[in-house]
Parts: structure tokens; sequence; C-alpha cells
């Protein structure tokens, strides 16, 4: 599996030398992601791209290249693999589309690239799908133009049934700074498929964290077996549950639809954390960076009273508790305030305390308290306001290893998000030394998907 992230060479089949050929993009997407070995494109008519003069005669490549990207029409699909075999090119990405999600009924062109494959002892991935990304090697096999040097090295490995969303992920993933290890592209899984993936991504060193798009699950029983044995948080969004989307997931990457009340009840009995949406994908990513969360008991803290209230619609409606902090404990915090015009309770209203003194104060006694499993820290954020705090935690950088501080020192989740110009919340994300949520209530969701995956441990 590993020559699949990490070859030392690629041969291309399909590339020419137009506007409108794809196979080329496979060359230059390499190329701008940094891979270092040596790509062969191949094609049909002389000519050259990106700098590389384009291979007709396929005899004249050296033998045992590590892995070929085909992307040329269905019905030659094997012939080519035959070559491949013949000069033992024993890992393939066959791209091309129009397979059993085009034409179900004795597709003989499917049959053919099985049987070939089986010949040679060839494992590939797809058809149907536009291959792999590793941030590790530079590896980027998409056949749409992508910008490929945006993309950012992270934790997370991706297993995606769709090649719109294997691209978008890669986007999103590096956008919230994230990152990722790896992004495969299953496509239609007609040999290796999501349980040969989870497996390599569960022993894969670069990967801490496997998150899953799937619109069809083949084998429950295997899946739910290999999570359950994995230290590694696994995340899945599981697509195609409803009638009307059956069909089109059919079509696009012949996947059938399963009953979604059963696959609900595997995945939680399993551990596995479900979300629904791709950008949830990111937001369990950066949840599952922080302590466990043990429990339902939230303090929540924000420097706005409107957003106190905001967080408590937010806690009860993810299942949380807010419970009444000590008097004894109240009171001390209500003597850092500057004006005496807020009464404190849970979630605190911190507009009238602006000294960090305080803010240290009140989250080293939270995270001590028995009755509390985890803090929600929303911060109002301007540049000036930070003089405000002294110049220990003035500035954003500074400001994240305080929180991660008390996060470590306390063993509990703090689940910080800014309210502000979305340029600075941007800049706090690029750090990337501390999980920062785009919005208040998103970092509650947040803690809900990390305490649904320790109750899935549980």
């Amino acid at each position: 599996m590993r020559q699949f992230f990490y070859p030392a060479n690629i041969a291309v089949f399909g590339v020419a030398d137009t506007p409108r050929n794809l196979a080329k993009n496979i060359v230059s997407n390499c190329m701008e992601m940094g891979f270092k070995g040596t790509i062969y494109p191949l094609g049909l008519e002389p000519g050259s791209v990106h700098g590389k003069a384009i291979i007709t005669d396929p005899g004249s490549l050296p033998e045992g290249i590590d892995l070929a990207v085909i992307l040329i029409p269905a019905k030659y699909v094997a012939e080519t693999l035959d070559i491949c075999g013949r000069k033992r090119i024993l890992h393939a990405i066959i791209s091309t589309g129009g397979f059993r999600e085009f034409n179900d009924q004795d597709n003989r062109a499917e049959r053919d690239i099985i049987s070939v494959a089986g010949r040679y002892g060839i494992r590939f991935i797809g058809p149907n799908c536009i291959g792999v990304i590793c941030a590790g090697s530079g590896v980027c096999t998409p056949f749409n133009p992508m910008r490929a040097k945006g993309f950012k090295k992270g934790p997370v490995g991706l297993i995606v049934q769709s090649g719109g969303v294997t691209t978008q992920s890669a986007y999103l993933f590096s956008e919230e700074h994230v990152g990722f290890s790896k992004i495969i592209s299953a496509g239609n899984k007609l040999d290796l498929n999501e349980i040969d993936f989870l497996e390599y991504l569960i022993h894969d060193e670069e990967t801490e964290q496997i998150h899953m798009y799937l619109e069809s699950i083949e084998d429950g029983r295997e899946l739910t077996r290999l999570v359950r044995g994995s230290k590694k948080p696994i995340v899945i969004f599981k697509s195609n549950v409803s009638r009307t989307a059956s069909e089109i997931a059919y079509s696009h990457t012949a996947a059938l639809s399963n009953d979604d009340r059963i696959v609900d009840g595997a995945l939680k009995q399993a551990g596995i954390v479900r979300v629904h949406e791709l950008h949830q994908m990111t937001v369990a990513a950066k949840a599952l960076q922080l302590p466990p969360l043990r429990g339902d008991r939230l303090a929540v803290i924000s420097l706005s009273g409107g957003y106190s209230v905001i967080l408590g619609d937010a806690c009860e409606r993810y299942g949380f508790q807010c419970p009444k902090l000590p008097v004894e404990l109240m009171n001390k915090i209500e003597g850092f305030r500057r004006a005496g015009v807020i009464r404190m309770s849970n979630p605190m209203d911190f507009g009238d305390v602006h000294d960090i003194r305080a803010l240290a104060f009140t989250l080293e006694h939270c995270l001590k308290l028995d009755n509390i499993d985890g803090v929600v820290l929303s911060f109002m954020y301007e540049p000036e306001m930070a003089k405000l705090f002294g110049t220990e935690t003035g500035n954003p950088e500074q400001m994240l290893n305080f929180t991660r501080k008390m996060s470590q020192d306390g063993n509990k989740p703090i689940a910080l998000s800014f309210f502000s110009e979305r340029q600075h919340i941007e800049a706090f994300k690029k750090l990337n030394t501390f999980p920062v949520f785009n919005d208040p209530v998103e970092s509650v969701f947040a803690l809900r998907l990390l305490r649904d995956y320790w109750r899935g441990k549980r």
C-alpha cells in the first residue's frame, strides 16, 4: 500500500499536448506539490507537457515503475493494465469512469480489468476516482487543475468516496489550518476499498486521526472491528441516506445506500464519531486534539453578555449542563470586576472584567472543580484590546499558549473561539498551536463531537 503514497516514479497514461487534455494535469499537480520522483507521461501522439516529452511507445518504459495513473477510455483500460503487468508495474490508480456506475449490466470492461489485474497481481484504486494526495511525498493525482502549493500537511488521513469531495477536502482542511497526511479517493472500490485504506491509515505513523466520507459501506462488520481495535479516532460522514440521493450516488460511484438507522446505531456502538457535513469534519479534527471530555458539565466564559446567552442555548441544544459554581469562587471572581455592574453566573459574562489574572484564576479554579468536565471560552478580540492583558499574554501566539497550558495542566478541554473580524480569527487559526473554532456556537458543537468520541471509547 505504501507505494501508492511514496512512489519513486510514476507513469501517467492518457497524456496529450492539447488544451483540453486532463491527464496532463496529473503531471502538473505532482510537480506543483513538490513530488521529487520521475514522472513518465504517456500518450498516443508526440509532444511535451510541462517540460516532459510524451512517450508514445509504452515498451520503452523502464521495468518496475512504482505507480501507474490511468486516464483513458474505459474500453482500453484492461489493455493498459496488461502493459503495466508486463512492465512489472503492480500499483495503479484507474481514474477512468464508465464502468458499473454507468452500466451495471454485464460490464465487460470491468470484468476484463479484474481479470488482468488478478493475472499480474496488480492492486488498484478506482476506477472512477482521482487517486491520492500525499502531503509527505508530493504525490497529487487528481486530473483537475489544483492549487496544490497551498495544501497543508497535518495529522488527518482521509478516505473519500467522491472525486469532488476529495478536492474540496484538500482545500477545506488546508484552509482551516488542520492539514492532512493523505487523502484517498476510493471511487468504485472495484479492488481496494475503505477497509484496506482504513487498515493502512491505522498503522500509518503520519496519521493521528482518520476521517471518512462514504456513500456506501460494503462490509460494516469488518469496518467496526477495525475501528474498535484502533487507538486513533475515526470520524465518518456517511451520506446517501435519502431516496433522492440514492440514484445520483449510484450513477457517480456505484454506491448502494444502506439503512441509515442501522448505520447510525452501528457507528455509535463502534465508537465512531458521525458528522453530517464536510465542514463538521474539520470541527471534529480540531476537537479531537483537545484533552478528553468525560461528561456533560461545562463552565462557560464569554466577554459578552449576548454571547453568554447564545452559548447557554447552544449548551442545552447539544446536551450539556452548566452547573452552578461554588459561591465562594463566584465571589472571588466578582472581585475582579471594574464597575461591579454584572452578576456572575454560569454561563459567565466576563464583559466587566479586563484582567488576564482574573481569567487565569477563573480557568484554573473551574478546571479543578469535580462537577466541571470542560470549559467554553469565547473572547472578544481587537488588537488594541490585547494591551489590556499585559505584555505576557498580549499577542495571539501568547494567548493561544496561555490557553493551551491551562487546558493541559487541568487535563480538560477548553473550546476556544473569538468574536472579531474574520482576519483576526484567521490569524489565530493560522498559528495552529491550539484549536480555534470559527464562532462560539461551533465551539460547543465541537465539544459535543469530543464527548461523542469519549463516550464511544467507554
